[in-house]
C-alpha cells in the first residue's frame, strides 16, 4: 500500500479551497420579504473637505428579515437602518474609498443585499436601480 506524502496532502487541500472559494456565496432567486422601495442618489458636499459619494436606500414592506450589508460597484458596506423608519436601510459609499474584489459580477445599476433570515446569512440581487437626481448639500459658514 502506498503511503500519500505531506506534499499531495498539501496539494488536495488547496485545490478543496480553491474550488470552494470560487463557488461564492449563492444568490437566493426570492427573499421572504418584499422591497417597497430601492434608489440611490449621489451626494456632494458644499465644501471641499466634504467629500462626495452614493447613499442606496433600500426600503421592505415588512421587517420579517434583517439586511445586513450592500455589495454596490466593486465596494461593500454594512446598511444602517434609518432612525424614524424600521423597514428603511441606507447604505453610504465615499467616493475615494478604495474599491474592493466582490464576490459578484454586477453592472452599474445593480446590487446585491446580504441579509439575516431565520439566523442564517442569505444574499438577493436588485437589478436595475433607480438613480434620483444627486443631492448637492450648500456651503454653510461656521457663523450660521
Amino acid at each position: 500500500m502506498k503511503t500519500i506524502n505531506n506534499a499531495s496532502v498539501l496539494v488536495l487541500i488547496l485545490l478543496l479551497s480553491l474550488f470552494n472559494c470560487a463557488s461564492g456565496p449563492k444568490l437566493q432567486k426570492a427573499i421572504p420579504s418584499e422591497f417597497k422601495d430601492a434608489y440611490f442618489q449621489k451626494w456632494n458636499a458644499g465644501i471641499k473637505e466634504g467629500g462626495s459619494g452614493i447613499k442606496i436606500f433600500i426600503e421592505l414592506n415588512d421587517a420579517s428579515i434583517q439586511l445586513d450589508s450592500i455589495y454596490f460597484r466593486e465596494s461593500v458596506t454594512k446598511l444602517f437602518v434609518y432612525p424614524n423608519n424600521k423597514n428603511l436601510y441606507v447604505g453610504k459609499y465615499r467616493s475615494n474609498v478604495t474599491r474592493s474584489k466582490i464576490p459578484f459580477n454586477l453592472s452599474n445599476n445593480d446590487c446585491v443585499v446580504s441579509y439575516i433570515y431565520k439566523e442564517e446569512t442569505l444574499y438577493f440581487k436588485i437589478s436595475n436601480l433607480t438613480e434620483k437626481t444627486p443631492l448637492n448639500y450648500p456651503i454653510s459658514h461656521p457663523n450660521n
